[in-house]
């Protein structure tokens, strides 16, 4: 081994070192930057020529610089940040449905329930009482209005839910993208190269953290170094191709606008088993579908079981004439018909209309309803024709858009009395509320406009408060369309799950926040730029350099005293 090869060995130390130099100064300078993965320079030595004594080395050299990477920990991470988002989400939304709610609030709809009832209490002490009749008009508006606003409150939410999931779906779409594009980048620069492209590859591995934020993902590299990119069991990255994301607006079967996340390649749905869209889809579909379904039984219930009762009683005044509220939409179909437009279906029963005349002589007649479904079944028709041929000095018709319409004749009024069936309320007649759940509930026009029409007795005699005492056992009452709930009941129970639904994904998101914060930790640990190590690094290699230089500046001492000796 010559002098010129010991310059070899020292020009290649003095290239690895600066190259070992560079990386610690790449790692310092992105010590602050979000995803960056440490490098690290491999060194080796050059193996040399043999000689009887041994071998002599050629110098060292940078066979590789490594990503300190550990990929399973990264897929780990991946789910962890799926599962935080998911759980942070419903989180929020249970959260958001909960203070719409307000159970705690002084305009509860517990609150006003029990300010309705007992505005009825008062009535049935004070029946004749016009002032008293107005309050319970008014907490009755306070109460239907109330349901309205949460009803409108949570199809605003669901509203912004379907928005964000658009929002997230087009981001989605535009990382998958991007993701595709590096592949091609990363397998070009890597094809010509012993590393990897550690600069892309950081790139990329951002835009899949950030997709799992929105996704659960899974990933798999294929040789080359492209990654293919799983939702579920379906690829959303193939190589350098992206089959893309959308929303498309479709109905659920509840007749509900929801936002779709479908492929663009074939328009398949995409299955979010995690992730922000997984969350949201939870918060729509589950959690705020189903306090759309407890207010709708709740008002549903409330506006049944009070026009049950309401509609046998009398107020201070009979009427001369009065059309239902419901519109049947086949007249001649039996009233216990499904889908024909009467939400709440009448039984087999009877009830009385009393028409009385100017001197106060009263007729009573009963009007049965037939709906054993053996033989011919009471129709609005047929009850029309029924009450017009047997009930003197009344006429009913059925107007043109399905209502029973009932006229008393000239100086005759009429009231109703003891209905068993329940057809009254069904058809709307003498009702308390109108509508059918909290769509539509309101208080009877009629009544807000004339509360002497409010049916506080079951009879005519002055003083008498039985159907408002009546009315009021229908707070406690169970009742069959809430299971046996009375409404009271039934509204703590609503209340008590949305409590316990949000306190379960509470608990969720924090067990989720735990994990991912271990997983960062040991993440930091693996790929996260230490300074003190890189400080000891960058030491270490400026005393190689410097030490190289040394050496080099020894040998050039040989050569020129060897070219001395020459002269």
């Amino acid at each position: 081994m010559g002098l010129t090869s010991a310059l070899g060995v020292g020009r290649t130390a003095l290239a690895a070192y600066q190259a070992a130099l560079q990386v610690a100064g790449q790692n310092i300078a992105n010590v602050a930057t979000p995803g960056y993965t440490r490098t690290r320079a491999d060194l080796s030595a050059i193996p040399g020529a043999g000689l009887s004594v041994g071998q002599l080395g050629r110098g060292v050299q940078i066979t590789s610089i490594r990503r300190s990477i550990s990929e399973t920990l990264q897929s780990r991470l991946r789910t962890a940040i799926s599962d935080k988002e998911s759980a942070g989400t419903e989180r929020n939304s249970l959260n958001r449905i909960e203070s719409l709610f307000d159970p705690l609030g002084d305009r509860n709809l517990g609150s006003l329930l029990s300010e309705f009832f007992a505005s009825l209490g008062d009535l049935q002490n004070n029946p004749d009482n016009i002032a008293t009749r107005g309050i319970v008009i008014s907490t009755a508006s306070s109460l239907t209005q109330r349901i309205g606003d949460i009803r409108g409150d949570l199809i605003g939410l669901r509203d912004e839910i379907n928005r964000e999931i658009e929002t997230i779906t087009l981001r989605a779409d535009q990382i998958t993208t991007q993701i595709a594009e590096l592949n091609g980048e990363i397998t070009l620069a890597e094809s010509g190269s012993a590393g990897p492209a550690a600069a892309l590859r950081d790139q990329r591995d951002q835009l899949l953290s950030e997709l799992s934020e929105y996704f659960a993902i899974s990933v798999r590299e294929q040789p080359g170094g492209a990654v293919n990119v799983y939702i579920g069991n379906e690829s959303v990255v193939q190589f350098g191709t992206s089959f893309g994301l959308k929303t498309t607006q479709e109905l659920d079967t509840n007749g509900l606008t929801i936002s779709v996340v479908r492929f663009q390649l074939n328009d398949g749905p995409v299955t979010a088993k995690g992730g922000l869209v997984e969350g949201l889809i939870t918060s729509r579909d589950v959690h705020n579908f189903s306090r759309f379904a407890e207010l709708d039984s709740l008002s549903g219930a409330l506006i049944h079981e009070i026009n049950k009762v309401h509609s046998g009683g009398r107020g201070l005044e009979d009427f001369s004439d009065l059309t239902g509220l419901t519109e049947v939409l086949d007249s001649s179909l039996a009233l216990n018909t499904p889908d024909n437009g009467i939400p709440f279906l009448p039984q087999t029963g009877s009830f009385f209309i009393d028409v009385k005349d100017s001197s106060g002589t009263v007729v009573r007649t009963q009007v049965n309803i037939d709906l054993d479904g053996i033989g011919a079944d009471t129709t609005l028709d047929s009850l029309a024709a029924d009450i017009t041929a047997n009930v003197p000095n009344l006429t009913a018709t059925v107007t043109a858009n399905g209502k029973l319409q009932l006229t008393a004749d000239n100086g005759f009024t009429f009231a109703f009395a003891d209905d068993t069936s329940g057809v009254l309320a069904s058809l709307g007649l003498n009702t308390f509320f109108a509508g059918k759940d909290s769509l539509d509930i309101e208080v009877n026009p009629l009544l807000v406009n004339n509360s002497a029409l409010l049916a506080a007795a079951q009879s005519d005699f002055a003083g008498d408060g039985s159907n408002a005492t009546a009315l009021v056992a229908v707070q406690d009452s169970a009742i069959a369309s809430l299971s046996g709930a009375s409404l009271n009941e039934f509204y703590n129970s609503a209340m008590a799950n949305i409590a316990v639904s949000s306190s379960a994904a509470t608990s969720a998101t924090e067990a989720a926040e735990i994990i991912f914060e271990s997983l960062t930790v040991q993440r930091e640990s693996i790929s996260g730029v230490n300074l003190d190590e890189e400080a000891v690094a960058l030491i270490s290699f400026q005393r190689a350099y410097e030490g190289a230089a040394r050496y080099m500046r020894v040998v050039d001492e040989m050569l020129q005293t060897l070219l001395t000796l020459v002269r």
